[in-house]
């Protein structure tokens, strides 16, 4: 299993081409992208065959992680090409305006739904966040959990408890308040559980959590890089 760094920042990127939330999962021949923020597209394409994805999960509904899917819908029109889109249903203008296209296939989940695609099985745990956010597990030859935007809590744990490796919003400075967990609660998460790597993302375009997180085991998400599981 493979996890690739499309773009690690947010709410927004960084100067010169640092690029919102986006990620692809592979297991084997099998693969899925996990959310499509700003600038991710350009990465997206320079990876894989377009006309090869099938299947996208959006972990929730703000504009870092879901822009680039309005302009993907061009690119999805000119190769006549529909994908299957993940993620949970909310009442909402900006739902409507996202997903309400003849070349997406959206597929509403929520905790009680479990998804087989090829080699991989997909399941979903409801974070902490200021809107509606579900954590993704995939399990393939490994366990992957992604968990979106969140704040620390007990699914933070069940993600971890199931997961070989943990893509968490976990990058905010020592200190920091808001929606987000910081390296704080990184480095307590990876005392806590030894033998679950932890690859930190969502960064802030001011800040760089690695120097902070050297000698700790936590990864600092680096963009087009592809990590191993």
């Amino acid at each position: 299993m493979e996890l690739t760094v499309l773009g690690k920042y947010g709410p927004y990127g960084k100067a010169g081409g640092g690029c919102s939330s986006g990620y692809i999962v592979k297991n084997g021949d099998d693969f899925i992208v996990l959310d499509m923020g700003c600038g991710t597209l350009s990465r997206l394409m320079s990876e894989v065959d377009i006309t090869k994805i099938k299947h996208i999960y959006i972990s929730h509904l703000h504009y870092d992680h879901t822009s680039d899917l309005l302009v993907f819908r061009y690119l999805l029109e000119e190769l006549s090409h529909t994908v299957n889109i993940y993620t949970h249903r909310e009442d909402s203008s900006w739902y409507n305006i996202l997903f309400n296209h003849p070349n997406f296939n959206v597929i509403n989940i929520d905790e009680n739904t479990v998804i087989n695609i090829g080699s991989m099985e997909l399941g979903f745990l409801p974070m902490k966040h200021t809107v509606t956010n579900y954590a993704i597990i995939i399990k393939g030859d490994k366990t992957l959990c992604y968990t979106g935007d969140t704040l620390f809590n007990d699914n933070v744990l069940k993600c971890f408890e199931e997961s070989d490796l943990v893509l968490a919003d976990c990058s905010k400075p020592r200190g920091f308040h808001g929606p987000h967990m910081n390296i704080e609660d990184a480095i307590r998460l990876s005392k806590q559980y030894p033998e679950t790597k932890i690859i930190a993302t969502h960064q802030s375009a001011d800040y760089n959590p690695k120097d902070d997180l050297a000698g700790t085991g936590i990864i600092s998400a680096e963009e087009k890089t592809t990590y191993t599981i």
